[in-house]
Formats: C-alpha cells, sequence, structure tokens
C-alpha cells in the first residue's frame, strides 16, 4: 500500500518576529514494514536544512530561517510512504510473555527501564479506574488479549475531542473530564501499562482513513471510516512485547495499529516529539495562532 500525505503548518503573528531553529518531527520512520519514497519540506521564508537523529532513533529535520523576520511561517510537507504490513497479528511472543503479568528478562531490562520506570504526571486515579473498569484486571492467559481490552476500555471511556494546540492533559485530568485528544488517550493508556509493570512509549504519526466508499481502494469501504482522529496528526501507544518487539495499540480507535498507521517518532516522553518545536523572538509583545491542514491519499 502507497500513501501520499500532504502536511501543512501555518503560525501567524500579530507583528513580524524572527525565528530559531524549527525541530520538524514529520519524517516517518523507516522500518522493515515502512519504506519512506519521497519527503520533502518547503517553507516560507525559505530556509536552510540539516538532519539530526535524536536519542530515540527519530529522524528530525532542522530548518533554520536566518535573520529574516516574518509575520507569517509556513512549513509545508509532502511525502510518499509504502506500507508493506498487512496483518499487525502476525507475530509470536516468547513462551514466558504469552499471559499478564510477565516479567522482562534481564538483558532487555535496562533498556527498557525508562519505559517501564518513567512516571507519567497527575495519574494517581489510573489503577483504581482500571481495577474498576478492565475485565480480568489482575492477570490473563493472552496478553495481547489483556492489551486490546485496555486499548477499548480507554476509547469507550472517553470522548474525542480535537485540540491542535500544544500541551497534553493529565490522565487523572482526562478521567475526570472523560474527554480529550488523541495525545491525551495515549498518555492514560501508557500510564496504565507503566503503572503494571509494561514497557509503553508513546508515538506521533499519520493514520489513513478510506472514505467508505473507495473505488481506488478496491474495497467497499465496510471496515474503514473507523477514525475518530481524521484530518489531524496522531497519537497512539507501544508496548513492548518480548519476541514481537514494540507493538503499537491505539486507544483513541480501539485498534491496534496496522498498514494504515504511519509513525513519525516515538518518545518516553510526549512534549519531546511535538510535530514542529522552535522559537520566535520579538521585542515586543506579539499573538500568535497556529493551523494545521492533513490530507492523506491512497496512491496503490
Amino acid at each position: 500500500m502507497k500513501l501520499s500525505i500532504h502536511h501543512r503548518t501555518c503560525y501567524n503573528y500579530s507583528a513580524p518576529v524572527s525565528f530559531g531553529d524549527q525541530h520538524v518531527f514529520l519524517r516517518p520512520r523507516d522500518s522493515n514494514v515502512l519504506v519512506v519514497e519521497s519527503f520533502a519540506l518547503e517553507t516560507s521564508p525559505a530556509s536552510r536544512q540539516r538532519w539530526v537523529r535524536d536519542a530515540f532513533n527519530n529522524i528530525v529535520l532542522v530548518t533554520n530561517t536566518g535573520l529574516v523576520t516574518a509575520s507569517e511561517l509556513v512549513l509545508d510537507c509532502r511525502m510518499i510512504v509504502r506500507s508493506l504490513e498487512s496483518n499487525p497479528f502476525d507475530f509470536v511472543l516468547e513462551p514466558y510473555a504469552t499471559g499478564y503479568p510477565f516479567d522482562y528478562e534481564a538483558r532487555e531490562r535496562t533498556a527498557l527501564a525508562p519505559a517501564v520506570e518513567t512516571p507519567v504526571p497527575g495519574s494517581d486515579s489510573v489503577l483504581p479506574w482500571f481495577r474498576a473498569s478492565v475485565p480480568s484486571p489482575d492477570g490473563h492467559s493472552d496478553v495481547v488479549n489483556f492489551l486490546s481490552g485496555l486499548n477499548e476500555t480507554v476509547r469507550s471511556s472517553i470522548q474525542y475531542e480535537r485540540r491542535d494546540e500544544e500541551g497534553i492533559q493529565s490522565p487523572d485530568e482526562t478521567l475526570r473530564e472523560r474527554r480529550g485528544s488523541c495525545r491525551d488517550m495515549a498518555m492514560l493508556f501508557i500510564a496504565a501499562c507503566r503503572q503494571l509493570g509494561l514497557a509503553a512509549r508513546f508515538v506521533s504519526g499519520y493514520l489513513y482513513d478510506a472514505p467508505p466508499a473507495d473505488t481506488a481502494a478496491g474495497t467497499d469501504g465496510g471496515e474503514f471510516g473507523f477514525n475518530r482522529a481524521v484530518g489531524s496528526m496522531h497519537a497512539w501507544a507501544e508496548v513492548y512485547l518480548p519476541g514481537a518487539g514494540w507493538k503499537g495499540f491505539d486507544p483513541t480507535n480501539g485498534i491496534l495499529a496496522n498498514a494504515f498507521f504511519v509513525p513519525a517518532a516515538v518518545a518516553i516522553d510526549p512534549s519531546s516529539v511535538s510535530p514542529v518545536q522552535g522559537n520566535y523572538y520579538s521585542p515586543i509583545a506579539v499573538k500568535s495562532s497556529v493551523t494545521v491542514d492533513l490530507e492523506i491519499k491512497l496512491l496503490q
């Protein structure tokens, strides 16, 4: 499956400003099941660009517009990716990790420690909610079914709302308000996993949602139209399962990540992989706003 992705971010300011480096976390992560065939970013004002790999092996594009001032900053990104994955359940777990709970082996425990031991701030109510809401909270013979149950519980408990602004609610706030963005739901899921001793990390990326009758895709669309976050960048979680590696769970839609999911960046702390990160400078106070447009099309 080949996808064309067009992502445009526009920052507007009430007076001309200058810009520092902008760190752009929009390029998908290549893997054995995902190939980035092309990627290009145009900015206005024009910028010099350089590539960096961060501590999580994300491929980050750093842009610099020099000394120019402007009242608008546009980052227009186009890419083509090919997904080779077809079945998200096509994996084999190590025999000791087929059920919940299990212990990670020593050879993996050190590397996974940040994803297990880093607390999610504001998550005091997560375990009580989990125990009251999830079937078989103390143990399950099938860890994938166990995590799928948690995934679906978050989806059914929290009303989705789109927020383009930066920032993530605490899991306690999400549970209290019973509403949140995909980022908020991902962090609720991650907080529960970590408190249960499972390594979990945050994923930012894209999710293709076929129209109800996508003739180009050769399907009547019966199984599609599932994405509550269509039209914006998406966030989900990955859990490390021995034998399978990092497997994606999407609590916004209550499904496992499949070929329609295109990860762009992963991290322990979601604030470190916001899609665009940088500063602007002005000698006077200015107001700013942002608009984001995302279009994902199936090519073949």
